[in-house]
């Protein structure tokens, strides 16, 4: 099958290696034990898109390979984990190669992003990197084409590979840096910021593997170092990735292209997305904890089952409404902007909380009621003047996921179980249309702008059914078989499923808009 993925870390894993080797595979039997922290462990490890698994499609696959260099406090987070592994395949995370990005030894542009990632892939013959040209021909189906995206501009820097009040990132230095990479290899998108504190613009919490009070948000929005850098970034053609930007981050980039503040503003992207399922005025009503933590907002949001829709029950699928996904008007706009949204394959992301997670219910253990958890920056909850009058002035609780109804879902039988696991998707693919529709896009249009993102090989939480890349082509299968009579049963999407061919929707998702778009690009 043709396969494009917009976000995916195909040789990440094995570049901490004491000795990396991009062809070599880690498996789920390197775990020994599991962390209390993260019992998914096995499945995050296993979580995977390599190159042997994509030679299996036997046809054109496009592989959007995201430039990544650990961050300090990552690397920080990730050295307690190394214990979980068997004794004899912890050289696979080494002890050198983290202590050295953690302390800065190892610099994180030079060292680990050109030297140690993007060598690897020009070296390597498994791999055709996408230039202007290859799209004057077919594609080769005998290698994984390639192009490059770089996630977080600490990427792109040699100074301490960290932000606080005495060590900023330079625009200059990120720029100049992304000038040499893409001397060697067009870049298609940057992250303007990932997991920890920037000076460029806030960030969305995402750290779930570790105690997170290095993660803890505390910016407030887009900056003009920030602004610098988008600047530059479109002056280059080069798109700037709205995932891991803060909900105000992303508010203020949007507001500021409308307001006409930068020149040759490319599109907007979204390469491994999810979806809160909700507008941002909507979105207080749903949070039920509000609560002040060393500088941070916790929050507590319950899980909206949308019952005005008639979805059947048990069984229907909820989604995440952290803010590290996109609001209902950000996905119409990116929409009507001709940018792209990946979707995620990260059950997280996609809304599914197990049962064995962390403190799935929040801070009170007592309750049966399910909750996602975030940290928000205070400064930029007050920013926006979120009123307390709306938290939680529409929780429902006839219409919020308990763990009881979640234990109905998942524990009957195993394919009952994969067939929830797989309606997320679904859920995710429908409320994307109904976003569109709601806003006066066409249907034709909106189904033109939507690929996967997998994430896969980023230390995502996959679904135990769609755990490596090779369980796309079931995906794929799934979608096309299901998809109409997801729509078809719900009280909003059943007046315009007919405007979807599903058949031809489904090769657009799985390749055709991702080869389009970046062909646009080069």
């Amino acid at each position: 099958m043709r396969f494009f993925d917009f976000h995916s870390h195909p040789v990440l894993k094995q570049l901490f290696n004491d000795n990396p080797n991009i062809d070599s595979l880690i498996y789920r039997s390197d775990v020994a034990t599991l962390p209390a922290l993260c019992s998914d462990l096995p499945t995050i490890i296993e979580s995977q898109t390599h190159q042997s698994q994509l030679a299996d499609f036997q046809d054109e696959v496009i592989i959007g390979a995201a430039l990544y260099s650990v961050e300090s406090y990552v690397a920080k987070a990730v050295i307690p984990l190394r214990k979980y592994l068997k004794q004899n395949s912890q050289f696979k995370l080494s002890q050198k190669v983290l202590e050295d990005a953690k302390d800065n030894s190892m610099k994180p542009f030079k060292d680990f992003l050109m030297d140690r990632t993007l060598k690897k892939y020009l070296q390597s013959h498994s791999y055709n990197v996408l230039t202007k040209s290859s799209f004057s021909k077919a594609l080769p189906k005998n290698k994984v084409n390639v192009f490059f995206t770089i996630e977080g501009c600490h990427s792109l820097v040699d100074r301490p590979n960290f932000c606080d009040a005495a060590n900023k990132y330079s625009p200059t230095e990120i720029l100049g840096n992304l000038d040499k990479v893409q001397e060697k290899a067009r870049i298609i998108a940057v992250n303007l910021t990932h997991l920890q504190q920037s000076n460029l613009c806030n960030h969305a919490f995402g750290m779930q593997i570790a105690d997170g009070n290095d993660f803890f948000p505390n910016g407030n929005g887009l900056t003009n170092d920030g602004r610098k850098v988008t600047q530059g970034l479109f002056d280059r053609a080069v798109c700037v990735d709205l995932k891991h930007m803060s909900y105000k981050s992303r508010k203020d980039l949007m507001s500021e292209i409308d307001a006409k503040k930068f020149k040759n503003v490319q599109p907007l992207i979204c390469s491994h997305a999810g979806f809160t399922g909700t507008s941002f005025k909507n979105w207080a009503g749903s949070i039920q904890m509000v609560k002040n933590v060393k500088g941070s907002v916790y929050l507590e949001i319950t899980k909206s089952l949308h019952s005005k829709n008639l979805g059947r029950r048990p069984g229907f699928p909820t989604f995440n409404a952290s803010t590290i996904n996109l609001f209902d008007e950000e996905i119409a706009w990116i929409v009507k902007n001709d940018g792209v949204i990946g979707i995620s394959l990260d059950r997280r992301i996609l809304g599914y909380i197990d049962l064995h997670d962390e403190r799935p219910t929040g801070i009170n253990s007592n309750s049966d009621v399910l909750v996602d958890k975030e940290f928000f920056s205070a400064e930029e909850w007050n920013a926006l003047g979120i009123k307390k009058s709306l938290i939680g002035n529409t929780i429902d609780s006839d219409d919020i996921l308990t763990s009881s109804e979640l234990s109905e879902c998942t524990e009957a039988s195993i394919t009952a179980r994969n067939e929830f696991f797989s309606d997320h998707i679904l859920n995710h693919l429908k409320h994307y249309f109904q976003v569109c529709k709601d806003h006066g896009i066409s249907i034709a249009k909106a189904q033109k702008q939507i690929t996967i993102g997998s994430d896969f090989d980023g230390l995502i939480n996959p679904f135990a059914n769609i755990s490596t890349v090779q369980k796309m082509s079931d995906l794929k299968t799934y979608i096309r078989m299901n998809l109409l009579y997801f729509l078809k049963d719900l009280k909003d999407s059943k007046k315009w499923c007919s405007e979807l061919n599903v058949d031809v929707f489904v090769e657009d998702l799985f390749y055709n808009n991702g080869y389009r778009f970046i062909e646009s690009r080069f």
